[in-house]
């Protein structure tokens, strides 16, 4: 984890707050580096920059940024233009279980916004920085789904397959210019989303890996220049196994379950 300073003193990470993004954010502290976190809840984001600041020694920048609202990676650009960023972790995401026809169209953009085009503006903003600079390495957290889609996730999986798309082309083109790029590709990870979802853990057939070992993993790998990781070596054998029919399928029914849980509850 001391190679990771080795991309400069500060650290980006997006939807930090919770789940993926917070086990970022607390491990790139325990290494030493200074963070800037960015979400949408400034009370969470600051009991964790005080927290993170006390137990390591590094200083916390807090961005409270809404990234649904088309432009507003530009303030998480604007609010690091005074302090040496060498590592963007582009995480945040949401997703909304249910059949495709429906959604409200105006919340699905606004899911696009934030699962695909804020990935693209924090990536081509820090690409350029990092590049002028000779070094620097970014994570974009796309999902196991965006491989193929996923039935009652459609908008979401097909959103995070433009991040899956330009993360891996990214990892060769800047590479000649000394930033590394690598895709995280979580599916089976316990987060709180699992609950907004409504997602049974205990039916799913592999027991969640939690995020701070899924995180751990993803930081080894790209430590190694790895291009791509899936989170847990169980699933990465299934994605290698199972044919996609019969993974789409299943996770369709999940998700479809998922979606019914989330209107009974919505209803009572």
């Amino acid at each position: 984890m001391v190679e990771i300073r080795t991309y400069g003193p500060w650290a980006v990470v997006t939807g930090a707050s919770s789940g993926i993004g917070r086990a970022f954010a607390e491990q790139l502290a325990a290494s030493g580096l200074h963070l800037v976190l960015a979400a949408r809840s400034t009370d969470r984001l600051e009991t964790l920059g005080a927290g993170l600041a006390r137990a390591h020694g590094i200083e916390c920048r807090v961005v409270t940024v809404d990234l649904g609202r088309e432009g507003t990676a530009e303030e998480i650009v604007q609010a690091t233009a005074d302090i040496d960023v060498g590592l963007l972790i582009s995480n945040a995401g949401t997703g909304m279980p249910g059949r495709f026809l429906d959604q409200d169209l105006a919340d699905m953009h606004r899911r696009l916004t934030v699962n695909a085009t804020a990935h693209l503006d924090l990536a081509h903003a820090f690409g350029r920085r990092f590049a002028d600079r000779g070094r620097g390495g970014m994570v974009l957290v796309s999902a196991l789904g965006a491989d193929h889609g996923l039935p009652n996730m459609a908008h979401e999986s097909a959103s995070k397959a433009y991040v899956h798309s330009l993360g891996g082309a990214l990892h060769y083109e800047l590479a000649s210019v000394g930033v590394q790029v690598m895709v995280l590709m979580p599916g089976n990870v316990d987060t709180p989303i699992m609950d907004e979802f409504g997602i049974d853990r205990a039916s799913m057939p592999i027991r969640p890996l939690p995020a701070h070992v899924a995180v751990r993993e993803a930081l080894a790998a790209f430590l190694k220049g790895r291009a791509k990781h899936i989170p847990d070596r169980k699933m990465r054998a299934i994605v290698r196994l199972l044919p996609h029919k019969v993974s789409m399928r299943a996770n369709g029914r999940m998700l479809g379950r998922a979606a019914q849980n989330l209107a009974e509850r919505r209803a009572a």
